[in-house]
């Protein structure tokens, strides 16, 4: 996460893959059916996805060649880190309560509540538009009991949708000799650029941050892989702050990336020299200016090396900041509507965009036997209610509201 990206201590990291093979219930560790838990760390129990074997380094031809009996096709996993960094100050060096001024104590950044929420929150809306019957969730966490936390958050789903989430805990991997890498920026925040090291029975992921939400099927995120030619490694969608950040940090793409949502081929990745991303970045030795966080570093990484990068559009992964009259065009946000909708720095708890606020209230209270048709009428009415206001990011950007809602009104029509 960038400064936009992280959201405090308690950074959150799932892979979530379309497979359901192997899998366990771990005795004494959820004792309820509807999810299926397997548990095992760096050298234990390893659950097999039919991906490929990562030698021909095009994982994604055997994996898009199954398809689950519901019509889904077997994707690869999503990723969040959820690591628990009680006591870490805010990014100025001040406690976090008296850094994010304006936020009320329970939703402090970093705060395990205003987490929780985000979690449930992301995957809530997963299931919501989805129509796989099945998704598997590896949780990367440095102690299993932040990963029992998250299972916990699961207790509220409907028992035939707590069914549909298959979670898998792995540990994060840092390597030895840089002490200080954990608790860069915030906690665990570097763990997803070395997810190539983490995973190593993975093929490919696609990584989310936990500050998202789903604004339509994820399993369209298939495509940011399958559209990577033979060379690229990643798929990032644009970070317009760095636009207007002082001092200029260097910048990949066309105005800087975002890594809140960061599709990876780990095959390929492992090809880099010290055999993933993150080692990649650090091999490659200092930085001028001195990276803030691990966005920077990846930024700094990829400048020069565009052949590794697919950019995408800012509809897989909406900021404030792709509001910008600055940001690249995107006619697909429109057109086909936001995927995933990205309230980095805290955006959803703060007053810096009043339609970033309209939409994670609704989705925060939304009931996953809700109908989308009720869905749909409130997130009509709440936008709309906001466009007399021109006091935030996105008051200017054409159609906005239809590109929040598009997915929304997709699913009223295959709602029986």
């Amino acid at each position: 996460m960038s400064k936009r990206l992280h959201s405090g201590f308690l950074t959150i990291s799932i892979i979530i893959p379309l497979c359901v093979f192997n899998l366990f219930i771990s005795a004494g560790i959820y004792n309820k059916t509807p999810i299926m838990v397997e548990k095992h760390g760096r050298g234990g129990m390893v659950n097999e996805c039919s991906m490929g074997s990562g030698s021909n380094g095009r994982p994604m031809e055997m994996a898009m060649s199954k398809v689950a009996p519901d019509g889904c096709t077997m994707e690869v996993p999503l990723v969040m880190v959820v690591c628990d960094g009680k006591g870490v100050n805010g990014s100025d060096g001040r406690p976090m309560e008296l850094a994010l001024s304006g936020v009320g104590s329970e939703m402090l950044r970093g705060s395990w509540e205003r987490q929780a929420e985000q979690v449930t929150t992301l995957l809530k809306t997963l299931l919501y538009f989805s129509s796989c019957s099945h998704w598997r969730v590896i949780v990367l966490t440095d102690t299993f009991d932040t990963y029992l936390k998250v299972v916990k958050i699961m207790d509220a789903f409907p028992s035939r949708h707590r069914r549909r989430l298959l979670l898998q805990y792995r540990d994060v991997w840092l390597p030895s000799g840089y002490g200080n890498l954990k608790d860069h920026w915030r906690t665990c925040v570097w763990a997803k650029q070395f997810l190539a090291e983490a995973l190593p029975q993975e093929d490919a992921v696609v990584y989310v941050d936990t500050d998202l939400v789903f604004l339509g099927p994820a399993e369209q995120l298939s495509w940011l892989l399958r559209s990577m030619d033979d060379q690229q490694v990643v798929a990032l969608a644009p970070e317009p702050q760095y636009l207007v950040e002082e001092p200029k940090y260097p910048s990949a793409g066309r105005v800087g990336l975002n890594t809140g949502v960061m599709a990876v081929n780990l095959t390929r990745l492992r090809r880099l020299p010290g055999g993933g991303l993150g080692s990649a970045i650090l091999k490659e030795g200092s930085f001028v200016p001195a990276p803030r966080h691990d966005q920077d570093a990846v930024n700094h990484y990829l400048a020069n090396k565009p052949h590794l990068l697919q950019e995408v559009t800012a509809r897989w992964n909406f900021l404030p900041s792709s509001c910008f009259t600055e940001a690249p065009p995107c006619p697909d946000c429109v057109s086909e509507g936001i995927l995933l909708l990205h309230g980095a720095d805290a955006t959803f708890f703060r007053h810096v965009d009043r339609k970033y606020l309209v939409i994670y209230s609704l989705l925060a209270s939304l009931q996953l036997l809700d109908d989308p048709r009720s869905l749909l009428a409130k997130a009509v009415a709440s936008l709309a209610s906001t466009d007399a206001w021109y006091d935030y990011p996105c008051s200017n950007y054409t159609n906005i509201n239809h590109a929040l809602t598009l997915g929304m009104i997709n699913a009223t029509k295959l709602y029986h």
